[in-house]
């Protein structure tokens, strides 16, 4: 592996170019996190930034504790370009509350919903459907909207269940800057 590491390496960046440098200018949205990225993140999240304005999917591979989560949120919000957005995050079931906390921590105005336990309906100790979190004192508690992914299919009154779910988050009397739904199994 050593003998042929600067071929791995000129390879590698033939194949993938970086695509934000460090001179590159940032997005001033950066400025507006709560959390501050530190420099290799604010290029990571530009890079991902970039990535979506060419293709509808992205990637972060890193170690674990360099960040993948401020990145993936960062990315989020610069490539909102300020307007509101809605965002699924399909998180393994024990990173599910970790993802949400860093959600409050990072994003201006963020709500956050997380679709609980819908392969078993009989735990009646358990939450279900679509829930709205909050976060007190450093812990994430369901509290808000509440709500099944069939009750936000129906049209009923609205032309669309688009419609429906926004006219249904508006009468929760909250600001409906920022969506950001979670995956719970």
């Amino acid at each position: 592996m050593r003998a042929n590491a600067s071929l791995l390496r000129a390879r590698i960046l033939q194949e993938y170019p970086a695509l934000h440098q460090f001179r590159d200018p940032v997005s001033p949205r950066i400025e507006n996190l709560l959390r501050k990225p530190f420099p290799a993140q604010t290029i990571a999240i530009m890079g991902l930034a970039k990535r979506w304005r060419e293709a509808r999917t992205g990637l972060v591979v890193a170690e674990c504790g360099t960040g993948k989560t401020l990145i993936s949120l960062g990315a989020i919000h610069v490539h909102s370009a300020g307007k509101p957005f809605t965002s699924l995050a399909m998180v393994p079931p024990h990173l599910v509350e970790k993802w949400a906390r860093e959600a409050f921590l990072t994003l201006p105005r963020v709500r956050v919903f997380l679709i609980d336990d819908l392969r078993n309906g009989l735990d009646e100790n358990k939450s279900h459907g679509v829930n709205e979190v909050r976060l007190r004192h450093g812990r994430i508690v369901r509290d808000g909207l509440r709500t099944t992914l069939s009750e936000l299919r129906l049209r009923k009154e609205s032309s669309s269940s688009r419609k429906r779910w926004l006219s249904h988050s508006a009468n929760q009397g909250r600001d409906t800057g920022c969506n950001f739904p979670s995956q719970a199994g």
